[in-house]
């Protein structure tokens, strides 16, 4: 039967920035299964003004002081079993900035914790962590009022430092002005460069990824993303190459501020004024580390928080470990997967993978692939049975799956989108994929179509499958657990031979096999 997780716990995060406040919401369960169910944002660029004597300006409090009893509100109205406020960069930095947050206090209730440099710097890193899996690498979180970056080593937090560049700030001390000069942008270049070298880990790297959270990352994704005419609309591991983002830059910085939202399509009003410091921000990080292209997450800050909180106690604290792995599995549970059903269709999925081996010659990947499509081809049905293929595939390519890459989200896709007949077009998303991606799906949808029908009365009353491969030829044994009757299993199985026989070039012949059968490892459990 189909089970959905019961997602008993809500935490809300807020995050009071220097250009935005946010709101994060989520609910997860003690076994760690969890989403993101609500965000709510208000731009109230508490930092401006800040540059010219290091103090929150009075409309700037009463802006954010709006949004955070609004944000109370809101949790209340949730019923929210656990509110994480933190004030960032603007609050850090200004002289009165921890009078604010008493003031908040008194008209509020919520009490927020004021982090270090560092510590934003952490929860950024940790957030990136179990979102993009990303083992050894650099992260850059620009914000309104400093830009943190963290180093991970081994897939852990090793170090972290905080600038004074965020977009805010950055703005207002280097580009006051409604145009900006050539001097200007020369200028804040050798004075990002110059803090830049004061921190000694950070050098030129080559090959290490960098990854770059925040809102003006986000939104230079966005302008990216139309320019190219992306096919898919994640934000979440969009790659941005530094050579495009220069480009960018050039453009940006040649039109009076005003003229920006209207002449680049993607950006947004608000972010007008202060996407070009945002960007020379990041284009200096990946200069310095010799990054060609920069990561997208999606989750930085907020994620990092809440990951503290929901996964504590933990042997590796605030990791989610295995995180592909972890992804499917979460994703399945939250669409009410049929376990057993899926578990099942899986083994036969990779013991077909695993006796082919020489005739396909495919690697771990590709049955990292086949086991998540396996694992979530029946996720659609929580929309509508019928076309429950197509809805499959839009909840992976929509939801996104952290860990795994744009190409692989698209390939996964396609796989359960061809789990039951035909060979559905996918051709819009044919930039993504590489030259030899399309033969490849089509071979494992067919083990994977005709796993599914192995289980059609999902019963799980097929055993395992024994392929013996000939050069014209494969010859399927259907082994029946306990002897029992398998004929729906068989007459489905053999109505849906013709995908295998165009890929692989072999006539298929599945018979049913009572001598019982060796055991075999479980393969279940996947990658």
């Amino acid at each position: 039967m189909y089970s959905f997780a019961p997602l008993d716990r809500r935490v809300a995060i807020i995050d009071l920035g220097s250009n935005t406040a946010r709101l994060m919401i989520a609910q997860y369960t003690q076994d760690r299964v969890f989403k993101i169910t609500d965000e709510v944002s208000r731009r109230v660029r508490l930092g401006e003004g800040i540059a010219v004597d290091g103090r929150l300006r009075s409309a700037a409090r009463s802006r954010a002081l709006d949004a955070v009893r609004m944000f109370k509100s809101f949790c209340d109205a949730q019923d929210i079993d656990h509110i994480l406020p933190v004030a960032t960069a603007a609050v850090r930095d200004a002289g009165n900035g921890v009078g604010f947050l008493e003031e908040i206090a008194r008209g509020t209730g919520l009490n927020f914790r004021l982090i270090s440099g560092e510590e934003e710097a952490f929860y950024s890193t940790v957030g990136v962590i179990n979102s993009l899996g990303l083992f050894d690498g650099i992260i850059l979180d620009v914000g309104g009022g400093s830009a943190e970056i963290g180093l991970v080593r081994d897939g852990a937090f090793a170090k972290g430092a905080s600038t004074p560049f965020g977009t805010v700030r950055t703005t207002e001390t280097y580009f006051p002005g409604p145009e900006v000069t050539t001097g200007q942008t020369k200028r804040l270049d050798a004075d990002i460069d110059q803090a830049l070298e004061d921190i000694d880990w950070l050098k030129a790297r080559g090959t290490v990824p960098i990854a770059g959270v925040g809102g003006v990352v986000r939104a230079l994704v966005r302008i990216d993303r139309m320019e190219r005419k992306y096919p898919l609309g994640l934000v979440h591991g969009y790659e941005l190459k530094r050579r495009r983002l220069e480009k960018l830059i050039g453009r940006i910085a040649s039109m009076p501020v005003s003229e920006r939202s209207r002449r680049i399509p993607g950006l947004q009003k608000e972010r007008e004024d202060i996407i070009l410091a945002g960007a020379m921000i990041v284009a200096s990080v990946m200069r310095k580390t010799g990054a060609r292209k920069l990561t997208v997450s999606g989750q930085g800050l907020r994620e990092g928080l809440f990951f503290e909180e929901a996964f504590k106690p933990s042997s590796r604290p605030n990791s989610i470990g295995r995180l592909r792995r972890f992804t499917i599995l979460n994703l399945a549970r939250l669409y009410g997967y049929e376990g057993a059903h899926t578990g099942h269709v899986a083994r036969l999925s990779l013991s077909m993978y695993d006796q082919l081996q020489e005739t396909h010659g495919y690697g771990k990947s590709e049955r990292e692939y086949l086991w998540a499509a396996a694992m979530l081809h029946d996720i659609g049905t929580v929309i509508d049975y019928y076309d429950h293929h197509k809805h499959s595939a839009y909840i992976i390519l929509n939801a996104g799956l952290p860990g795994f890459d744009h190409r692989e989200i698209v390939i996964i896709a396609w796989l359960c989108l061809n789990h039951r007949r035909g060979k559905p077009d996918f051709s819009r998303y044919q930039t993504l994929l590489k030259k030899e991606d399309r033969s490849m799906v089509y071979r494992l949808s067919s083990l994977l179509r005709l796993s599914e029908y192995l289980d059609r009365s999902r019963s799980q009353i097929v055993e395992d499958v024994r392929l013996e491969t000939g050069s014209r030829k494969v010859r399927m044994k259907v082994v029946p657990r306990d002897g029992r009757d398998v004929t729906v299993e068989l007459s489905e199985a053999r109505n849906r031979v013709q995908l295998f026989e165009e890929c692989f070039g072999r006539r298929l012949a599945i018979e049913l096999d009572r001598t019982g059968y060796p055991d075999r490892p479980d393969r279940n459990g996947g990658p």
